[in-house]
């Protein structure tokens, strides 16, 4: 094998080398790709498929769906191994990832189709499949789509809603690949570290690991047209946690392609991520958990006494009071899921959509289980047409996982085995800091401004504490000015506000679903990310006051001069 040397990688950057330079990366790598050794000379462990047998079978799709038949282009989809072979692999233990990629046919002329990037999109949960975002947000056939405060019963939103066309599908501005990930969720296969009791122990920078061997392992089955193409990841809820993580994890691979001379380098591929967008994150679990609180009571889901409590119960979760589940609803805490603080706030409130609190209207077609969806996936022509080998009862969300978090003494319990990430780091800040100044990619935070889950509220706060280089600036109204966001129609779509390659954006009415329910807007929005264009259409007036008589101490709380404190 050769050795990726310094005159083979030039003294470029890591985020994206000159073209000549790219070039000749690729071609090296792609030759020695078919047969991938070890540091010692080994033959790989990892048998990989080809990517003949991942063509997805459209017939059998097309027979039960006849949507699909209005995708044009190519679509492949199947398992590959989320694992890199190494001088000590000797086991086939190892998680697979299933995909679904979509490649269009677009004529060259089309303006706003991107050839040359590559959209992945994730479903957080943890635990949730993927494929429910490719059917419901922004794949090429999905559920009808539908407002957010639309009351129930609604048809669009059924649990046998068609799937049909979606002439907002994503892929009307690239190629897109829906990924089911960690190890456990969906059809993908689990290594043992992602079941039992070690899934306790996995963390983000588990996930950032097993998805840049998956993201290479697809670059070496797929070959150089894939590998050349730039990579946004994108996706929307516990993703807030994934998306930080596996870009960073990117980086940190190509950073180490510059610097490493060894020859088991020398079959990895450069992958040239340009951008992120969260949407609706979950980012930072100590600033955004209260703001559900505060949210409810904004708007007036909840009284005072109430909100009061439950901030007593947040300040018992975080210091580590509430130690078991003796109590109902409450638990001690895990990343994913705090101490139930969101659960208490919905049983106090009456049980509105924590996804849109302008229904009761609970999205039957998205988050129920069976439905739509399951009918789907668990049909056998379809997993028959997209080269699920195994069939096997397929699965929305892991039970048990994440916010679906089971108590202790729940019959149920011992259903809680894979994908827990309960010990999960409780802020990916850092990280997004990290992708800012150093990897200097463009990081898109996007809020639908109805959700109860992630609230945009809570999402500005933990950007606004984020350590990097424009903290500051960001602050500073003055540096940072708020704009709205125009849609085609000339009418507001949403507020933003951008520094550097930061750009926050809320989307008026959408709640935590905004392909659902601003479908339109969804697709001006990730278009504009693809194309380097600003939300920043009209800017919005700023008013500076003259004298500081006080100071934001909280949420919804001001400390004035003399002592006393009033709500804001």
């Amino acid at each position: 094998m050769l050795s990726a040397t310094p005159l083979m990688l030039s003294n470029k950057r890591a985020k994206h080398p000159d073209p000549l330079t790219m070039k000749i990366l690729q071609s090296i790598f792609f030759a020695f790709a078919a047969t991938t050794t070890n540091s010692r000379g080994v033959e790989a462990q990892i048998e990989l498929p080809h990517q003949d047998d991942l063509k997805v079978k459209r017939h059998l799709l097309e027979k039960h769906h006849p949507a699909f038949k209005t995708f044009k282009g190519d679509m492949h989809a199947g398992l590959i191994p989320a694992f890199l072979d190494s001088a000590d692999s000797s086991s086939d233990d190892f998680s697979s990832y299933m995909f679904w990629m979509f490649q269009p046919d677009v004529d060259a002329s089309a303006e706003t189709f991107r050839s040359d990037t590559l959209v992945i999109w994730l479903n957080g949960g943890p635990g949730c499949s993927s494929f429910t975002g490719l059917l419901t947000e922004n794949g090429p056939v999905t559920v009808p789509k539908f407002r957010a405060g639309i009351p129930s019963p609604n048809p669009a939103s059924g649990l046998d809603a068609p799937l049909i066309e979606n002439q907002y599908a994503w892929t009307k501005k690239s190629a897109m690949i829906f990924v089911e990930q960690p190890g456990g969720t969906g059809f993908s296969t689990a290594s043992s570290q992602w079941t039992g009791e070690e899934a306790d122990k996995r963390t983000q920078d588990d996930v950032a690991k097993d998805f840049y061997a998956f993201l290479q392992n697809l670059y070496t089955v797929f070959g150089e047209g894939l590998a050349e193409k730039k990579i946004y990841i994108t996706g929307e809820s516990y993703a807030g946690m994934y998306i930080p993580s596996i870009a960073r994890g990117i980086y940190l691979g190509n950073k180490n392609l510059e610097t490493k001379s060894s020859s088991s380098s020398s079959s990895l591929h450069f992958i040239d991520i340009r951008g992120v967008a969260i949407g609706n994150g979950w980012i930072d679990v100590d600033t955004q958990g209260p703001t559900a609180i505060d949210f409810a009571w904004w708007h007036h889901m909840i009284d005072l006494p109430t909100r009061r409590m439950l901030h007593e119960k947040w300040n018992e979760c975080i210091t580590g009071m509430i130690t078991d589940s003796s109590e109902m609803t409450f638990h001690s805490f895990t990343t994913p899921d705090e101490c139930g603080i969101m659960a208490a706030v919905l049983q106090a409130e009456g049980n509105q959509f924590v996804y849109d609190v302008s229904t009761y209207e609970a999205y039957p077609s998205i988050v129920g289980d069976p439905g739509v969806i399951g009918d789907f996936f668990n049909n056998k022509d379809v997993q028959q047409a997209i080269n699920v080998k195994q069939t096997e009862y397929w699965q929305q969300c892991v039970p048990g996982s994440g916010r679906r978090r089971l108590l202790q003494d729940s019959p149920l319990h011992r259903l809680r085995q894979l994908v827990m990430l309960d010990n999960d780091r409780r802020s990916v800040l850092q990280w997004i800091a990290e992708l800012l100044d150093d990897a200097k990619i463009d990081v898109l935070v996007y809020n639908g401004d109805l959700d109860l889950a992630c609230t945009s509220q809570g999402t500005e706060l933990s950007l606004e504490a984020m350590n990097w280089s424009g903290k500051e600036d960001w602050k500073d109204p003055q540096a940072t000015k708020w704009y709205n966001w125009i849609n085609a129609d000339q009418q507001p779509a949403g507020h933003a506000k951008k520094l550097r390659n930061l750009e926050f954006l809320v989307v008026y009415n959408s709640g935590h679903f905004v392909p659902v329910n601003q479908a339109e807007h969804a697709l001006d929005m990730i278009g504009r990310l693809l194309d380097g264009k600003s939300f920043q259409d009209v800017e919005l007036p700023r008013f500076m006051a003259t004298k500081k008589v006080g100071t934001v101490i909280g949420i919804g709380l001001v400390q004035i001069e003399d002592g006393i404190i009033w709500i804001n």
